[in-house]
């Protein structure tokens, strides 16, 4: 698979996977911290903070940098 489709497939995927109520980066890495230690007690934002960090590679990633920060990881 060439380059190009490769990313018109990850592209689509995104898409599909988009919902209606999804918070952005900023909110995420401002919440990052709270799931660590239990303190979103909300499962609907708890979803959405996970459903996050499984489309955006940036926050996975800063998401692991803190959680090895900690020693979590």
């Amino acid at each position: 698979m060439s380059r190009k489709a490769k990313a018109h497939a990850m592209l689509r995927r995104l898409l599909e996977s988009t919902r209606d109520e999804e918070i952005d980066c900023d909110r995420f890495l401002a919440l990052a911290p709270s799931p660590l230690d239990d303190r979103i007690e909300d499962p609907a934002l708890r979803e959405q903070l996970e459903h996050h960090i499984r489309q955006c590679v940036e926050c996975d990633e800063e998401f692991r940098i803190l959680k090895q920060a900690l020693g979590i990881e």
